[in-house]
């Protein structure tokens, strides 16, 4: 198990223009349910660091080598404010992929360039292997890296698909896998880039041979000047849309989680995508200025059927959600060895400041085998409690098979500590935490 560790500056909403402090730590699992920290052994060395915070993560054999790789979408986005004319260059970090050696060890592929990246992926390729795809908020180009000749080459497939900002979205973007085999990825998805509040999502189609734009979805955005405080108290501008008469807002919010599944086995990949906005009560009231940590937040999940030709919304799939919810996706895929992908959410603290103490188990969603993806009762499961005091902050909770039986396990970490004071001195009450409780049968 890999685990990335990163601390946000003391004061935020500073500018400040160092690495973000951070440590990517490894654990040995030793077969008799205990684990131990193995960096030397894992990594060939006792430290590793990115000079980055992360944000999202994707697995993939990218050189080919049988084992899975992992590239992370970094940043310096800790919480630092932007200054100047350089804008959004504070966020910018080194973009690297923790890479298999073929052999239990990982090293540290440095990509040459530094970008301010959410949205990372994996694009299959006709051969089976894979490309990495980087789409950063800084650079008008989304980068494509292909390992050839023992080294990553830059390549340009991702570049100009088209669309209305003639590239991927920088939020979120997803390659859906090949649905003839040997064809690899031919379809895409990402946030449009069109809207500041991400409102609108794209897809794009290689069925030329090459990407290209297909189709998007169409919601009237506008933009208020001087309207909108972030949870740094920089005020800027108010991305506004208004769905079935409501206004929203939310700066960095929109379509920014997506994953892909089958909702039977064999049909073509659907995409699964997070929709976060902030309902403005009463509407838009012109002359205020709204403060992103005061307004709700409300989390949506869109089922998206993906073709040449474009996006079709298909509903009546989610059962039983909270748009309360505060989330990113867990996992998009079987869980309990039906043969029916399932959907599993992670919770957490929401974005932008919003840090509240959480309800900490995992959501999942199962597959009813007719097309739906049902919430599940998990009452009765292995679970921290949930306090006020600070030991219980911000423990969150995901599914996967730590010991290798094909029966998922579930996994609780520590998502933060907090400082107590303005020298930076971490509580000791909150120590960092991994619990794992071992999966004895599949959920049904």
């Amino acid at each position: 198990m890999i685990v990335h560790y990163w601390c946000g500056p003391k004061e935020f909403g500073v500018y400040i223009d160092t690495p973000v402090p951070d440590a990517v730590v490894a654990f040995k699992n030793n077969g008799d349910e205990t684990f131990t920290i193995a960096n030397s052994e894992v990594f060939g060395q006792e430290a590793l660091s990115f000079g980055a915070a992360s944000r999202k993560v994707v697995e993939a054999d990218f050189n080919g080598d049988g084992y899975l790789d992992i590239l992370y979408a970094l940043n310096k986005e800790d919480g630092r404010a932007q200054a100047g004319d350089a804008g959004g260059a504070s966020n910018e970090s080194p973009q690297n992929i923790l890479l298999s050696n073929g052999d239990g060890t990982y090293a540290l592929a440095d990509l040459g360039f530094s970008e301010w990246v959410h949205a990372v992926d994996a694009a299959q390729l006709p051969s089976g292997n894979f490309d990495a795809v980087i789409s950063g908020f800084r650079s008008p180009d989304v980068r494509g890296f292909r390992y050839e000749g023992q080294a990553f080459q830059s390549v340009t497939d991702y570049s100009s698909p088209g669309g209305p900002v003639n590239r991927f979205g920088a939020s979120t973007l997803k390659f859906l896998p090949e649905y003839t085999i040997g064809s690899g990825s031919t379809l895409a998805i990402s946030d449009s880039g069109d809207c500041g509040i991400q409102v609108n999502l794209s897809s794009f189609s290689k069925a030329s041979g090459e990407w290209l734009f297909s189709d998007k979805t169409d919601f009237n955005c506008r933009t208020i000047q001087n309207a909108y405080e972030s949870y740094t108290g920089e005020v800027g501008d108010l991305p506004l849309v208004t769905i079935d008469g409501q206004d929203y807002t939310g700066g960095g919010f929109g379509n920014d989680e997506s994953c892909a599944l089958e909702l039977s086995p064999g049909d073509r990949t659907v995409a699964v995508v997070k929709y976060s906005a902030q309902p403005i009560a009463g509407n838009y009231e012109e002359g205020v200025v709204y403060k992103q940590g005061e307004l709700t937040v409300e989390n949506k999940i869109n089922i998206f059927e993906v073709s040449d030709s474009g996006l079709a919304l298909k509903t009546g799939v989610i059962e039983g959600h909270d748009v309360s919810t505060r989330f990113t996706f867990g996992a998009c895929r079987d869980i309990n060895n039906d043969g029916y992908d399932d959907l599993v959410l992670l919770q957490n603290a929401g974005g932008g400041g919003e840090a509240t103490n959480t309800r900490n188990k995992p959501i999942v969603y199962l597959n009813d085998k007719e097309n739906h993806l049902v919430k599940m009762d998990l009452e009765g499961i292995p679970e921290i409690p949930v306090g006020d005091n600070n030991f219980d902050y911000l423990i969150h909770g995901f599914l996967a098979d730590m010991n290798g039986d094909s029966i998922e396990d579930l996994v609780y970490y520590r998502a933060a500590r907090s400082f107590i004071d303005s020298n930076g001195t971490l509580d000791p009450d909150m120590t960092n935490l991994i619990r794992i409780y071992l999966g004895r049968k599949n959920l049904q």
